[in-house]
């Protein structure tokens, strides 16, 4: 079974998620961390997409542990394909964050961009990404920013309990970080 993995940050992701669903009706649909539940459970339902096919995931709070935090639920599926969905301007961090998740997994990584008019992200965020994907797979070590998670995990568990309260197919919310599984950086 393959997986359709749609990266939070922008809910008109969702239409290039659904009609990828559409065109592969043997996968499962996984929303890691994209806004408000009954936004994008509406949007599954004007689609007419099954609940069964749909998972929301509310445990990533960056496009890094959009990866890290939901590549063992991939893994449960025995997904042999994961299409990647985001932007298109979010295209080259979000994969080499992925090949760095997934590397020596046997997943095949099928980037699935969505139109935009923004055409690039800063090459920068595209390098410490990509390191701190690598040295996740490396060591099992996650290094963030605490300001990026002390903004956004907040939302993250209101939306989480929104799911659950509303019966929606919702993954169960970790802690954000094991203590010896997680340290705090900041970019110079």
């Amino acid at each position: 079974m393959d997986v359709i993995l749609e990266l939070g940050g922008n809910i008109e992701r969702m239409e290039t998620a659904l009609e990828m669903a559409r065109l592969h009706p043997e996968t499962i649909l996984i929303v890691s961390s994209e806004g408000s539940p009954d936004a994008v459970m509406g949007r599954v339902n004007n689609d007419q997409l099954s609940w069964q096919r749909v998972l929301l995931d509310y445990n990533a709070w960056d496009t890094v542990t959009n990866f890290t935090k939901t590549v063992d639920l991939v893994r449960s599926y025995r997904a042999r394909r994961v299409y990647v969905v985001t932007d298109e301007f979010h295209m080259k961090r979000s994969m080499a964050i992925a090949r760095g998740v997934y590397f020596l997994s046997g997943v095949e990584l099928v980037p699935v961009p969505r139109p935009s008019a923004k055409k690039s992200e800063d090459p920068q965020l595209v390098r410490w990404d990509r390191f701190r994907a690598w040295l996740w797979r490396l060591t099992g070590y996650l290094k963030y920013w605490p300001d990026v998670l002390e903004e956004r995990w907040p939302i993250f568990v209101s939306y989480q309990q929104a799911a659950e309260s509303r019966g929606y197919p919702v993954t169960k919310q970790r802690a954000p970080c094991h203590p010896k599984g997680c340290t705090t950086f900041k970019l110079l």
